[in-house]
């Protein structure tokens, strides 16, 4: 099958381009012929369609509020990424076109030249953005869904766009307009990761029979060939982004909590700062800092626990499946997704070593994704 992956960034940067980059993985050693569609980046990796990638431009956290309006209506609906999709389906012609996050770095407007040639669609659910601001419903460090029924009037009320008041109004109006072109109408089935997300989904107006709950494929991590600082002692593991989304603010606590024992914080994020002022006063906190996948995956295999205090809906988890595959316990929060992986025992949500062939065997998840695109190709 010929298959478009579409996705704002083609290198490691979190979870979506993790998932993004994996299915691409998989489906080309499947026999599958893959092409991508992206931003430049001198970070992106190897793509058989890099000539067609769309200019580069940064919407980031480092990105002045005065900045961005000045980026005029790209960040709204961007010409030169619709324009990029329309030169990569002149030169191949996918069966299938798969969006992750096209996010403000493309926009729903690389799904108009889709919907133009009859290319079927299919997009992961890996945010709210189709209805969310600011993607993960979470403001003022709590879940949030004042934007529901289309009021997006509430994000600029809220601030919860960056933190930033006029980013907020740039997001209201994104909102508005993709609202009212029927932006994501080419949508012929959405993957949810979880069923949390299947029902969120629904509760906002997407009709369940083009729903499909299909969970990310997580493969058991290869461990670092030099060697890794480790505790002697049981030691517990947070590994993700440094956000207040993540309930990095709540790992202090944590640590004096489960004192003398280590708390290790791999990750980097905007609460880097805080997090290493914290470990300053806290003995048993240990910041990390950015680690390769390979040393997170031995800190990972000799924890005696891992930490998940999310306080936003977790479409996925993969902190916690990634620690079920090495059969560590993992201590997580109740909301979104994470109850579906985890185990609830007496003293918090705890998970035993889950379904570990299920989790780790990216040949079925591979089936499945095939078996949703073909039934968007027939289904229209």
């Amino acid at each position: 099958m010929r298959i478009l992956l579409v996705n704002a960034f083609h290198y490691l940067r979190g979870g979506v381009e993790r998932t993004y980059l994996d299915e691409s993985r998989w489906l080309a050693a499947a026999g599958h012929e893959v092409a991508h569609l992206a931003v430049r980046d001198p970070r992106n990796l190897p793509s058989p369609t890099a000539e067609f990638f769309a200019p580069a431009v940064d919407y980031g956290e480092g990105v002045g509020a005065f900045e961005e309006p000045a980026r005029g209506a790209r960040v709204l609906w961007s010409r030169p990424a619709a324009a990029a999709m329309r030169r990569l389906l002149a030169a191949f012609r996918p069966e299938v076109a798969h969006l992750h996050a096209p996010s403000r770095y493309l926009t729903p407007s690389v799904l108009r030249p889709l919907e133009v040639a009859g290319v079927p669609v299919v997009m992961t659910l890996h945010d709210f953005k189709p209805w969310c601001t600011n993607r993960i419903f979470f403001a003022r460090g709590a879940p949030c869904e004042r934007c529901r029924g289309g009021r997006h009037y509430q994000a600029l009320l809220t601030g919860c766009v960056q933190s930033s008041r006029l980013k907020s109004a740039v997001g209201m109006v994104e909102a508005y307009l993709h609202q009212r072109l029927d932006a994501y109408r080419a949508v012929r089935r959405w993957i949810a990761p979880s069923q949390f997300v299947r029902d969120k989904a629904i509760e906002h107006g997407v009709p369940p029979a083009r729903l499909r709950v299909l969970g990310h494929g997580v493969e058991r991590g290869t461990l670092a060939e030099a060697p890794v600082a480790v505790p002697e002692e049981p030691y517990a593991l947070f590994a993700g982004r440094l956000s207040v989304e993540q309930g990095v603010r709540l790992l202090p606590r944590v640590a004096a909590r489960i004192a003398p024992a280590p708390l290790l914080v791999v990750g980097d994020g905007p609460l880097w700062g805080e997090l290493e002022a914290a470990a300053r006063t806290t003995s048993n906190l240990r910041a990390l800092g950015y680690r390769t996948d390979e040393e997170l995956a031995t800190l990972r295999r000799r924890a005696a626990a891992v930490v998940v205090p999310s306080l936003f809906y977790e479409h996925f988890g993969y902190a916690a499946a990634e620690a079920m595959l090495d059969a560590r316990p993992v201590v997580a929060a109740r909301i979104g997704a994470l109850p579906e992986l985890v185990e609830h025992e007496v003293t918090g949500l705890l998970a035993a070593p889950g379904d570990a062939e299920g989790l780790g065997d990216p040949r079925r998840h591979v089936e499945g994704l095939i078996a949703i695109y073909h039934e968007a190709i027939a289904n229209p």
